[in-house]
């Protein structure tokens, strides 16, 4: 159970959250919600305990289960950690089967007198083991990781070695898997599948425990939440029902206020008016001026907050200088990570202007195929070869092209050459202006995706490649980052799970994985895409 009381929250100098007083307790299924860089995620590392609040008390009870919208790149205790290991450590058994299985091997090379010892430690370990239950929970952890697409092989691979996207449903795994008595989850769809997506409500619907979860996919708020928190202006406002009724209900609250407001500007008017009128006159009307003044400006004092009409990220690439005809050209590529082979003799060329999509499931080596392209992986075997006067802007979903000690406005100066003003104007379209003088690593997941797409701007690169570019961006971002890619005459490369989004970008073709076929992109496509 969680109690917030009069909590405020910043982010160096500025507000981020003033006075949030709200529980989660037993039963309750609440959607955080409000535009990007309100302060969602940092309320949410607030409330879990790894910040601290500049006011207010939270009060904290029973096991609290917190999968951050960073967990993908999370630095693990130990590289050799398996994703099926990863998920056990969440009841503590995870290093215990370690051990059994390192004492095991121990014990095919040891001496005699060895070996007694270590058949010892290997009883008292396997004891341990079962009577925490371990079995059982290895076979519980097993289902909870194939029920959000982790494959069998995915289990016994090292997490250190996997994508972003393994890595993020492994996390999830772990926090789900963990016996919990509320959870707080950061964006807990991104990277999953239909299916997982699916079971993931399910789970969520049957959880018995508090749940405050963030979300920019809209279809899981309105089937897993009973009540919204709402973020907007520094404030948090509570609303009973679902997403789609926390919809209707916040704009009919503000056109209440609206109205309240006009009352209250209307009556002031006609106060004015008749101090104005009677101020310089008898006496007697003077002083009733004087009680209307004394009025008006208590009446100033109680004005309903109506609230800024929100603005909106304005976004467009400019249009770049022509590459050659063939920008991007790779032959026979191989990829493995260890004794896990991730895909071979994968060809992909690209013609100027192209939009190409690369489709496959998770796990199927997209984001590895696309760092490869972008030169900051390299292949086991192949070669990539940039073709005439080629530009290359990557965007990486795990913000790793980010230097999170860096301030916003350095990342745009390390890109570009245009004067600071312009710089910042551009920074103004993403809504970060207030945002430059912070490090990279104090923005939300959502302002991340921002900056990044802001420096590809300035980039005036002819070639963009995009891993997951619409994770953890608002509805409003995310249209306008579909609007400006539509005027955007270079060459794209894509990599998504967002089925709309990728159905706007309107591909011209698709390579799809891991076999490394290219095929003419059709809607039939879109079904792989759902269930990428």
């Amino acid at each position: 159970m969680l109690l917030v009381r009069d909590v405020s929250i910043e982010a160096g100098a500025r507000a981020l959250i003033i006075g949030a007083t709200f529980s989660v307790q037993a039963g309750d299924k609440i959607g955080l919600v409000g535009p990007n860089g309100a302060g969602k995620t940092t309320l949410l590392r607030t409330l879990a305990g790894y910040r601290s609040s500049a006011e207010g008390a939270i009060r904290r009870s029973g096991v609290i289960g917190y999968l951050s919208q960073e967990a993908a790149v999370a630095k693990l205790p130990d590289e050799e950690t398996t994703a099926l290991e990863r998920i056990l450590s969440a009841r503590a058994i995870g290093d215990l089967e370690r051990h059994i299985e390192t004492t095991r091997l121990e014990m095919e090379s040891a001496s005699a007198q060895a070996r007694d010892r270590l058949i010892k430690r290997f009883s008292r370990l396997e004891d341990e083991f079962t009577a925490r239950g371990g079995y059982i929970a290895k076979a519980e952890a097993k289902r909870f990781a194939h029920s959000l697409g982790i494959g069998s092989d995915e289990l016994e691979q090292r997490v250190a070695t996997m994508s972003g996207g393994q890595r993020r449903r492994v996390e999830l795994a772990r926090i789900l898997f963990k016996e919990t008595d509320t959870l707080m989850l950061d964006e807990p769809t991104n990277h999953l599948d239909l299916d997982a997506k699916a079971w993931l409500v399910s789970f969520l619907d049957a959880y018995e425990g508090g749940l405050l979860v963030v979300s920019h996919d809209l279809p899981l708020l309105d089937a897993s939440i009973t009540s919204v928190l709402s973020v907007e202006d520094h404030r948090i406002e509570a609303y009973r029902g679902n997403y789609s009724n926390f919809l209707s209900e916040r704009e009919r609250r503000r056109e209440q206020r609206i109205k309240e407001r006009r009352h209250q500007e209307e009556k002031i008017a006609r106060l004015e008016q008749g101090i104005r009128r009677f101020k310089g006159t008898t006496e007697k009307m003077a002083k009733r001026a004087r009680s209307w003044e004394t009025r008006v400006e208590k009446m100033r004092g109680q004005l309903v907050e109506v609230g800024k009409k929100r603005k909106g990220v304005v976004l467009r690439f400019p249009q770049p200088e022509p590459s050659g005809s063939t920008p991007l050209n790779a032959e026979g590529l191989g990829k493995a990570f260890g004794h896990t082979v991730v895909f071979v003799d994968v060809d992909v060329d690209v013609d100027r202007g192209e939009r190409l999509a690369i489709i496959g499931l998770n796990g199927a080596g997209k984001t590895t195929l696309l760092k490869i392209l972008a030169g900051v992986d390299s292949p086991d075997v192949g070669d990539v070869e940039i073709g005439y006067r080629v530009s290359v802007g990557y965007y990486a979903q795990e913000h790793e092209n980010l230097d999170l000690a860096a301030t916003v406005l350095d990342h745009m100066r390390r890109v570009s050459g245009l004067p600071d003003q312009q710089l910042r104007g551009v920074l103004g379209h993403f809504l970060l202006a207030d945002k430059i003088d912070q490090e990279a690593g104090s923005l939300s997941g959502g302002e991340k995706t921002k900056l990044a797409l802001a420096t590809l701007v300035v980039g005036r690169h002819n070639v963009l490649l995009l891993d997951e570019p619409t994770n953890n961006l608002d509805p409003q971002a995310k249209g306008a980052l579909l609007d400006a890619l539509d005027q955007y005459e270079g060459t794209i490369i894509l990599v998504s799970h967002d089925v709309e989004f990728v159905a706007g970008v309107a591909p011209d073709r698709a390579v799809l994985m891991p076999d490394g076929e290219t095929a003419y992109f059709d809607e039939t496509m879109l079904e792989l895409v759902e269930l990428a």
